[in-house]
């Protein structure tokens, strides 16, 4: 009797210092906010990739996802779980407290092996650009220019008027994305890195019905593209979850990434979609900021052109319903509770990042 006391001591003493991860964890994740600059020294540039790189291709050895295999193979572990526990009439306040201990160390997980990461550096301070306020001239001179270099991109990718069609398949599209950012490195060195291809989610259609594309998980370094996302922005989609990989938690940030690392690739159907990815974003903001502007915009593209954005949007049409906006809705809290107060607006700051960009370009 006395030995299952201890035990039991020793047991409830184990689940309260695994409770006490939780805070912990969200603790530190707060204190990294306040201190980008060691955040970014210490873990983003230090710690961070010493375990991710090396644990992201452990599990990109298997061709499936370990997350959502975890995902199916958890709730029927769970329900046999419940009914054993049913059959043994178990203490229930101890298995409820059993079932805060492991949301309180996943929650340990997701805060010290990844979430630390949203207090990083801005990603401007990284790559020394020059974020100021722009003018609507400036913007659009932006988006002319992406215009431009995505009907060049286009016409060396094909001379047809039709909607393109890459012959590649989504496998072999995920496939070039560690080779685009190693090529892409040599121009932004933090981007460097031996991490594992982006893979096909399992799950792509119930994503697509919520509008999300593509997916990280921090649980096991694994990026997912939807596979329903359209071929046109594939490239793209993959080089920004590639970026979370990296420890790039903003999603503004992972877009503009995604752009770089496209653009800089070597590989034209990257470098298309990156362009056209960066022009979807500046051309919504021109269209916001002065629809005089965004109509001279809308002139210059291109029929083939015009006929790429059209097959994107019709590409989601089928998808859009309540779903998506319930998604958007939550993943617009998950974003302000870790600090990116502006919610998914913060996905339109990207333009400034192309903004500075410019005009780092023009005063060079």
């Amino acid at each position: 009797m006395k030995k299952l006391l201890q035990r039991e001591k020793k047991f409830l003493i184990f689940r309260l210092c695994v409770l006490a991860l939780a805070p912990l964890g969200y603790g530190l994740c707060a204190l990294a906010r306040r201190f980008p600059e060691a955040t970014e020294r210490i873990y983003s540039e230090g710690i961070y990739p010493i375990f991710a790189a090396p644990l992201s291709r452990l599990t990109g050895l298997l061709p499936v996802s370990v997350s959502e295999l975890a995902l199916i193979i958890f709730p029927i572990l769970l329900v046999v779980q419940l009914v054993r526990l049913i059959r043994r009439r178990t203490n229930w306040l101890r298995c409820l407290s059993g079932l805060l201990a492991a949301a309180s160390g996943l929650y340990a997980l997701f805060s010290f092996g990844w979430a630390v990461n949203y207090g990083r550096l801005p990603y401007a301070q990284i790559a020394s650009l020059p974020v100021e306020a722009s003018s609507v001239g400036e913007l659009e001179r932006l988006c002319l220019r992406l215009s431009a270099d995505a009907s060049s991109l286009r016409a060396q990718l094909t001379d047809s008027e039709e909607a393109y069609t890459p012959p590649e398949t989504v496998r072999q599209t995920l496939s070039q994305v560690p080779q685009a950012y190693l090529t892409a490195s040599y121009s932004y060195p933090w981007l460097s890195g031996g991490y594992a291809a982006p893979k096909a989610a399992l799950s792509s259609l119930p994503l697509a019905y919520l509008n999300i594309a593509g997916i990280y998980s921090p649980f096991t370094f694994e990026a997912h593209v939807n596979s329903r996302e359209s071929p046109l922005l594939l490239p793209a989609t993959a080089c920004h979850e590639a970026a979370h990989l990296r420890g790039f938690a903003r999603e503004d940030e992972a877009n503009f990434i995604s752009y770089a690392v496209c653009v800089s690739s070597g590989n034209t159907r990257f470098a298309y979609s990156g362009t056209l990815l960066a022009l979807i974003h500046a051309g919504n903001a021109l269209y916001s900021a002065d629809m005089g502007a965004y109509s001279r915009l809308y002139d210059s593209y291109t029929e083939g052109l015009l006929n790429d954005l059209k097959a994107y949007n019709a590409n989601w049409e089928p998808y859009k319903g309540k779903a998506a906006e319930v998604q958007e809705q939550v993943n617009d809290r998950y974003l302000k509770f870790n600090g990116q107060s502006e919610g998914v607006r913060s996905y339109g700051r990207m333009v400034d990042l192309l903004l500075a960009e410019q005009r780092a370009m023009e005063r060079s």
